[in-house]
């Protein structure tokens, strides 16, 4: 691993540590430094964008939530690591494009009576260590970036894929092709879990969504607008699917835009 890269994982502890130490002001500053930080490193992008693959956000954020009765009134995390990363980086992007309010999340999932400043000491806690020690576990380095001296080394970092000699896209477009992606991968398992599509309509759908989501993974932006044109025709007639879809065009929007 290049010193280069090491100072950018470096750059996301630090970052990390920021928004864990700080206070809700300045927190959507602090949620776009990490984000920045994320991209920005070819290693952390590259866990990411393999922790995503096929993740839920929408249906783990119900898990994990203070309101869900198995919760007792707590907000529980993901156990594995990898999910653990996927998800808290989908929560500070849902966040940074204002999807999701922070400080309404905070209060309804870590409340204190003791005052904000808790409850958002208890956020930070439960979720953004966890998420700053599960990348660096998963990349078996310290907060210094510096490797940690193991043998599993190697074999740890083998589901990072190898960057792609393409032109390489700005920050922000990543962040966008990476949301696009998951909102893809999210309306594949709901296809796939509605039980009133056709098994062959189905099946057709699955392979346009495959294809839609290698075109994203190239950034190819007419590929994905001319694979649009099957799922417009078929998916919006499905009500479960509508939402799912609307959310990938307001994806696709947002790169043009």
């Amino acid at each position: 691993m290049s010193d280069e890269e090491k100072q950018k994982i470096k750059d996301f502890v630090d970052a990390c540590n920021d928004m864990i130490e700080g206070r809700f002001i300045l927190s959507d500053t602090k949620v776009s430094n990490i984000l920045k930080c994320v991209v920005k490193s070819e290693i952390i992008y590259g866990l990411y964008s393999a922790c995503v693959k096929n993740f839920k956000f929408s249906a783990v954020l119900q898990e994990c939530s203070a309101s869900n009765p198995n919760n007792t009134g707590h907000f529980v995390m993901p156990k594995d690591p990898e999910s653990v990363v996927a998800f808290v980086t989908c929560l500070l992007l849902e966040v940074d494009k204002q999807s999701i309010n922070l400080q309404k999340f905070v209060s309804e999932n870590f409340y204190n009576v003791d005052g904000y400043n808790i409850s958002y000491n208890n956020f930070a806690l439960t979720v953004l260590v966890p998420y700053r020690d599960a990348v660096l576990e998963m990349l078996n380095m310290n907060e210094q970036g510096e490797e940690n001296e193991s043998k599993e080394n190697v074999e740890q970092l083998n589901f990072i894929p190898e960057p792609e000699e393409t032109p390489e896209a700005d920050n922000n477009t990543k962040l966008l092709f990476a949301n696009l992606l998951m909102s893809i991968n999210e309306l594949q398992t709901a296809i796939n879990e509605d039980v009133k599509i056709k098994f062959s309509e189905k099946e057709e759908l699955l392979i346009v969504l495959r294809a839609l989501a290698k075109a994203v993974k190239l950034e190819e932006l007419l590929i994905i607008n001319a694979l649009l044109v099957p799922l417009e025709h078929v998916v919006p007639k499905h009500k479960k699917l509508k939402p799912i879809y609307d959310n990938i065009k307001i994806h696709i929007a947002d790169i043009y835009y």
